[in-house]
């Protein structure tokens, strides 16, 4: 277990021990969500890292990563704003 303090902005530093774990790095994006009296949060994959995972049909227009990021985050966001995120 780790602790760690809130600053007056809001702001929480996670412990480098649980970065390390989950690699999180500057910039990556975490989603944080309510769950009972609990605030569970996760490193969201940056979708380049799964551009190879994902098969594509022949014939099909290529994507563009970014626009399928962008796309993402603001559904993200769109379903976090509802509380279903």
């Amino acid at each position: 277990m780790s602790i760690t303090t809130i600053t007056k902005k809001g702001q929480i530093t996670i412990p480098k021990s649980i970065r390390d774990k989950l690699a999180i790095k500057d910039n990556d994006k975490l989603s944080v969500k309510l769950v009972g009296n609990k605030a569970i949060i996760e490193k969201i994959p940056f979708l380049l890292e799964l551009e190879s995972s994902i098969k594509t049909t022949k014939g099909r227009k290529e994507l563009d990563w970014k626009e399928i990021e962008r796309k993402t985050h603001e559904a993200r966001a769109k379903k976090a704003v509802k509380g279903k995120g």
